[in-house]
């Protein structure tokens, strides 16, 4: 079967790089923990204001298939060689104001995958468990990508996302698009005893961001240069949202919120995240569901 995508394709991997190089929208961590220890980690990028921007580019907005608005592509049996890049056209349609409907799709990393790409996989029992999840409002030009990462275990998670990372050191898999630039200590890992009900997170870090600026940790920035990253980065948030298998009890981030549903809420200004460099790591005590 011909599968119409690189892995990742181009206009994806430039959507993942530009909205970690400009700040534009939220960043959101979601993270959904069983009893068990198996769960969910959804991190999504708000990127509604950078497709506004592309809309301008050149190629970009133009829809050579004709699709009309009853008609998705079924991206699995789109063959390769009839369009110039099935993914770009799809959220050009999706992302267009006078698209009625709302949409909402998830794809494993798998089946983004050329065959010939995916026949040289040497992990594909973690590949399995990469998702892309792409959404969009009806009659809005917003989007939202989102990395989904299905777990057995915090170590499986730690596993996933390292290989992940791993992903910017094989170009071909990239074929020779520009890494993702995602690292996996910029997400949530943690360790866990689920019987003791203890929930212990490493920093979640973003000197690497920090450093693609030109921003020292340990020199103060000119007006300057404060004045362009503010312009730069506005009011966007970094959100981190836990759900726990049980009454939270306590959590040791002072700036945190604990709520009656189980969840553990932090958000940060993402510009003093990006000058701090990290989110500092933090345990989380809970009685776990009996």
């Amino acid at each position: 079967m011909n599968r119409p995508f690189g892995f990742l394709t181009l206009s994806v991997i430039s959507i993942f790089s530009v909205v970690l190089l400009t700040g534009c929208g939220d960043i959101i961590q979601d993270l959904k923990i069983n009893p068990d220890g198996s769960g969910t980690l959804e991190t999504s990028f708000d990127v509604g204001d950078l497709m506004s921007m592309a809309k301008g580019f050149e190629g970009m907005g133009t829809d050579e298939t004709g699709f009309t608005d009853d008609t998705i592509p079924d991206t699995s049996s789109i063959k390769v060689d009839t369009l110039k890049d099935p993914m770009q056209i799809l959220i050009d349609k999706v992302t267009d104001p006078t698209y009625s409907k709302d949409f909402d799709t998830t794809m494993t990393f798998l089946s983004i995958m050329h065959d010939s790409v995916r026949k040289k996989e040497t992990r594909p029992d973690l590949a399995e468990k990469l998702y892309l999840r792409l959404k969009s409002p009806a009659n809005s030009a917003d989007l939202t990508i989102g990395l989904i990462a299905k777990f057995d275990s915090p170590q499986n998670l730690k596993e996933i996302l390292t290989y992940m990372e791993n992903l910017d050191q094989k170009p071909e898999l990239m074929a020779s698009a520009a890494p993702v630039g995602l690292q996996s200590n910029s997400f949530l890992i943690f360790d866990a005893d689920m019987k003791a009900g203890l929930l212990k997170f490493d920093s979640i870090k973003y000197g690497d961001m920090a450093q693609e600026f030109g921003m020292s940790q340990d020199s103060a920035m000119s007006s300057e240069s404060l004045g362009m990253m503010e312009m730069m980065f506005g009011n966007n948030k970094i959100k981190t949202i836990i759900h726990v298998p049980g009454e939270v009890v306590s959590c040791s981030n002072p700036d945190a919120i604990l709520t009656k549903d189980n969840k553990v809420m932090l958000e940060y200004e993402f510009l003093e995240v990006i000058q701090k460099g990290a989110i500092p790591g933090f345990t989380i005590h809970f009685k776990p569901t009996k």
